[in-house]
């Protein structure tokens, strides 16, 4: 799928192998979205920067207007 991000936006990484978490840049723009088989929505940047929601994270994101799913 792919989504809009309405605003630059500092989205949290999660590396779930080290538990480590940083911030990456997420230019205003549009974006691939995957469903992973954990169940998780995965947002990809060009510069290979993801970012996992769960599925109530990611329809935040749409009902405060910062995401707009574009195509699924």
């Amino acid at each position: 799928m792919r989504i809009k991000i309405t605003k630059n936006v500092v989205l949290s990484n999660q590396e779930t192998a080290t538990e480590n978490r940083s911030g990456a840049l997420f230019p205003a723009g549009e974006y691939l979205a995957n469903l992973t088989p954990e169940g998780k929505i995965e947002v990809v940047s060009p510069k290979k920067n993801k970012v996992l929601f769960s599925f109530s994270q990611f329809r935040e994101k749409i009902s405060l207007g910062e995401f707009i799913l574009i195509e699924t």
